[in-house]
This record gives structure tokens, sequence and C-alpha cells, in this order.
């Protein structure tokens, strides 16, 4: 899903001419053995950094392998950032479809394949504030699941699918990129030199824990996810101070620019969750 789609979502939610949905909202659908499947071919697949390490760990590898075996990366036209999607669904079949067109990856798909055919879309306003719509996915002609008769509401079906983590957890990487583009500038002075620097934050959490010696014991992976986008947040805001852009910005005129060694920096907020 490009730059230019989501926006253009966001523009037809707030004008009415993609109608938005409330989560007591009631519609008719369930998947088909019928065409099973069919809706994991030639499909641009979005992952986020949870996505990808929760899949990494349900097949067992570090998200690094997992993101050079199975995923594409390359850095936005539009907002310079890097973005991660499924390589072989987007050429073909999706990789992990089995022969009778079920999920062999079934209980972490992403949440994107979780809630079709219901979509959600997620800005953040200037002051912060984070609003959020969700609206029916265009049918495909051929996904025969509109056809059934069991209903849902939108809740019903959220609850279903389990989906809500994820939706909080992805939301903590998009308010991530959103302070970048928006308090740091970051479309000004990101480049794919950069972007590297990031990769081990957002799909190495393995890598990480040897280096620092963090034990699942000590610090689950969920909290270690939510200080590895802290840590990047404060990586970030240091890099874009040395361009003369964001909060820090002051210190780069002063010869200034970071407090102490970013390394130092960002195994501290990895050690104590604070930034």
């Amino acid at each position: 899903m490009s730059y230019h789609y989501k926006q253009d979502l966001m523009k037809r939610l707030d004008d009415g001419s993609l109608p938005g949905i409330s989560l007591d909202h009631r519609f008719a659908f369930a998947c088909k053995a019928a065409c099973m499947g069919r809706c994991c071919n030639s499909i641009t697949i979005l992952l986020d950094p949870w996505d990808i390490e929760i899949m990494a760990r349900h097949l067992g590898m570090p998200g690094q392998q997992f993101l050079a075996q199975y995923c594409k990366v390359d850095l936005s036209h539009e907002l310079k950032w890097p973005y991660v999607i499924l390589k072989h669904a987007e050429d073909g079949p999706c990789i992990f479809m089995l022969e009778d067109g079920r999920c062999e990856i079934y209980p972490v798909r992403s949440r994107n394949c979780r809630t079709y055919p219901i979509g959600r879309a997620v800005r953040f306003e200037p002051d912060g504030t984070k609003v959020e719509r969700i609206f029916i996915v265009e049918k495909m002609d051929f996904c025969l699941g509109h056809k059934s008769e069991k209903t849902w509401t939108v809740e019903e079906w959220f609850n279903d699918a389990d989906c809500q983590k994820f939706y909080e957890l992805s939301d903590l990487y998009l308010e991530l990129i959103n302070y970048a583009t928006t308090r740091l500038n970051s479309q000004v002075w990101m480049n794919k030199n950069i972007s590297q620097i990031m990769m081990p934050l957002l799909y190495g959490p393995d890598l990480l824990r040897r280096k620092l010696g963090i034990s699942e014991q000590e610090v689950d992976h969920e909290e270690f996810y939510r200080r590895r986008i802290k840590a990047l947040k404060v990586i970030l805001t240091e890099v874009a101070a040395g361009f003369g852009y964001g909060p820090l910005a002051h210190r780069a005129g002063e010869g200034n620019v970071f407090g102490g060694s970013m390394m130092e920096r960002m195994k501290q907020v990895l050690l104590t969750g604070q930034e």
C-alpha cells in the first residue's frame, strides 16, 4: 500500500466517498473453501516490525533471517522511509499458502490478512492525536465470502481475529514514522545508509538481545519491542539534530549534537525502557 494510496484512502473516508463504519456495524462474511487462497496471489502485503517478529518466532528463525528470506525491503519514494513486503505474495502465490489454499502461519498472519474484509486507516493530527477510520475493503470478484449468511459486527470480527494487540503495536510504529516525518523532517535526510542503522532495532531483536545480554525472562518480547521503538526515536532525534532538524537541532550550532555515544544511548533505553 503506497503512501499516495493511503492519502487517497483517508481523503475518501473524510469526504464520504468511501463510507466509514463503526464497531457495531453488521456485515456478512465467511471464507469459503471454493475460493480459499485466491486472495493470497499477486498481492502487496505490507509488514511492520511486529508482524515480522511474531512470524519469525513462529518459524523459529531470527528476524533478520526472515527478512532476507521472505521479504523485500525498499525505501519509500514519498516518505524516504524503509518499508517491507512479502516478496512471494507480490510475485505470485504466497510462500506460506498450503496446497489446499490455507495459511501455514495462520496463527501469526499479518494484521492485514487477519482482518479482511475490514480495513483500518490511521493518521496523526498535527497535535499528535490519532485518528482511526474503519471501512469495508473493496469486494474482489473471486471472493465468495460476502455471499455467506453468517453475520458479524465489526467488533466481533476484530475479537475473533484477535487483532487488537496487532493494531496497538503497529500504531506505535506508525506514531514513530509520523514523529520522524513531521518533527524531524526525515524525508530531507533519510537515505538507505541511515535506514540500515534502523534495521537491528526494527527487525533484529535476537541480535540485540545477544549483544546486550537481555534474556526473554528479563524482558518479554512485547516489552522489548516497545523499548526498541523508544530507542529508535532517541537515535533518530539525535541523527536529525546533526542535520539541523528536530527538538535537538540547537545542539548542532553549539557543536554538541550527541549526548554521549549513540550506542550507549540505545543500550540505556533497551536495558531500562526509559528514554
